[in-house]
């Protein structure tokens, strides 16, 4: 059987053999050539193309049958139902077709508006369109960062400004990075960031500045001007040629009169040389040296280091009285105050 392009794949109905003839009481005088009367193929719908002829299945074309009657019954019996069968596939067949040619229709549209600009006014679809969509090319950017552990200060919200201290330095002795040629601080108990000589007289250091009402880290930032929290350190005060010694560099004959004065304070056993007795000390003349002047820090820090007849209220820097201390003392103490307390910059080796 040929199946052809054309009217073959329209629906069909063919026409059907008379079965009538094949009743209980006509069955000897039934012939397949009474199918529409006479020899003839059945035609499913297509004259100029049918090549299915079943005249074949006669013993002769175009003569009576010798098949037995009951032998051509049992043969229309099976034929009419694969017919049936055949008409539906053939249905089926046209049907496939008919979607299979709407679709490449329907692709070759779109294929031509995506490579036109879409025609008809409509604007083109890109070759991705229905696709995932492409990673951004700033993805890398896009993406959170893995953070180190323990690097809280490096999150979003809290990041740490050039030159202060992370949380970590702040909450916990952890040195600080200093800048070249400075000394690492280190938070201590009480909250000074005191370089690694001072921290052992930290303790001494607060005590004093309770008792005497000093700020603790103007005492510390004497201390490191004065002796770089070396116990041991002398030198000879060239004003009165008195050698001046400890942590504080008070000289004995100071530290004599305020021992006398400050019993409860410096007892009777206490030392220049003691780096308890020595911060105490120190301390104390700085109180007094401040009470002197009004309760003024830059003049008592200046009387500390030149003595009180040499100081100038309105320019610190000024010791061209006697010539004795250094001019710069008074600005270096309170820088290095200001560093010890906030933790903020380094102090020099």
């Amino acid at each position: 059987m040929n199946i052809s392009s054309g009217s073959v794949f329209a629906p069909i109905q063919p026409q059907m053999p008379d079965f009538s003839a094949l009743d209980e009481k006509n069955v000897a005088s039934f012939s397949p050539t009474d199918f529409a009367g006479g020899s003839q193929a059945i035609n499913f719908g297509n004259d100029a193309m049918s090549g299915t002829d079943f005249s074949s299945l006669s013993a002769t074309p175009g003569s009576e049958s010798s098949m037995d009657p009951m032998q051509m019954q049992g043969l229309m019996q099976q034929l009419g139902p694969q017919i049936q069968a055949l008409l539906q596939l053939l249905m089926m067949l046209q049907q496939l077709f008919s979607g299979q040619q709407q679709n490449n229709s329907a692709g070759a549209g779109a294929g031509a508006g995506a490579g036109s600009g879409g025609g008809s006014g409509m604007p083109g679809a890109s070759a991705e369109e229905g696709a995932a969509p492409a990673a951004p090319v700033n993805a890398a950017v896009q993406q959170p960062v893995d953070q180190p552990a323990g690097a809280s200060a490096q999150q979003p919200g809290s990041a740490a400004q050039p030159g202060s201290p992370s949380s970590a330095a702040l909450n916990t002795p952890a040195q600080q990075t200093p800048a070249s040629g400075g000394v690492p601080l280190i938070k201590g108990e009480s909250g000074l960031h005191l370089p690694a000589p001072l921290l052992d007289h930290e303790k001494a250091i607060m005590h004093a500045a309770r008792e005497t009402d000093q700020p603790p880290e103007v005492l510390a930032g004497q201390i490191w001007q004065e002796s770089r929290g070396k116990i041991d350190a002398t030198t000879v005060n060239g004003g009165n040629g008195l050698s001046d010694s400890g942590l504080m560099q008070v000289n004995s004959n100071t530290f004599a009169d305020l021992q006398s004065r400050y019993p409860h304070l410096l007892g009777s056993d206490a030392s220049p040389s003691n780096p308890k007795d020595s911060i105490m000390a120190g301390a104390l003349y700085l109180k007094e040296q401040r009470q002197a002047f009004g309760g003024d820090l830059g003049a008592g820090l200046r009387a500390y280091n030149s003595g009180p007849g040499n100081v100038n209220v309105n320019d610190l820097t000024d010791i061209s009285k006697t010539g004795t201390g250094d001019a710069t003392y008074v600005g270096k103490v309170l820088n290095f105050a200001d560093v010890i307390s906030s933790g903020k910059g380094t102090l020099p080796a």
